[in-house]
């Protein structure tokens, strides 16, 4: 029987937004500057949604202290604080140099200045899928649950698992 696993969808909507961002990035070397900013844009929006939906429903389930194989709540929170600080740098540079005309060495820098923004998001996904599902999957009371399946598939983000 296939019912929707929410975890699952959001750890496939890490892939999909890691995969929106590579497509920013092209754009960028591509200098289809527009593009570049629609789909950076475009992440941010999707990426404050996710981050949203973590906070609401993930992070209650955490401990409030580092225990084995777990972070707590205020680490995750504060990662997400880091992630949207240096993401809306990079709207704010990618607006400047759009304004001023971008030249290779330009170019060369936003991607350098990118590359600590991916980095920093892709291991923080890793941490989400390899500790907080996990712990979410195990405490995330059933009326969350139920509340949360509801937000992801408003939202579109939806996968259909086999159950267990």
């Amino acid at each position: 029987m296939l019912e929707f696993d929410p975890l699952a969808a959001l750890s496939e909507e890490h892939t999909s937004l890691t995969q929106l961002f590579a497509r920013h990035q092209e754009a960028l070397v591509t200098r289809a500057w527009a593009r570049a900013a629609r789909l950076l844009d475009s992440y941010q929006r999707r990426l404050l949604h996710h981050i949203g939906l973590e906070e609401r429903y993930l992070l209650p389930c955490c401990p409030t202290q580092k225990l084995a194989g777990q972070w707590p709540a205020s680490v995750y929170a504060a990662e997400h604080r880091r992630i949207e600080d240096l993401l809306q740098r990079q709207i704010t540079r990618l607006a400047k140099a759009r304004r001023h005309g971008v030249s290779t060495t330009r170019l060369i820098a936003l991607l350098d200045e990118e590359k600590t923004l991916k980095h920093l998001v892709e291991h923080h996904h890793e941490r989400e899928d390899l500790a907080l599902f996990v712990t979410a999957r195990q405490a995330l009371p059933e009326n969350a649950r139920l509340q949360f399946t509801r937000e992801l598939m408003s939202a579109g983000i939806a996968t259909m698992v086999a159950s267990r």
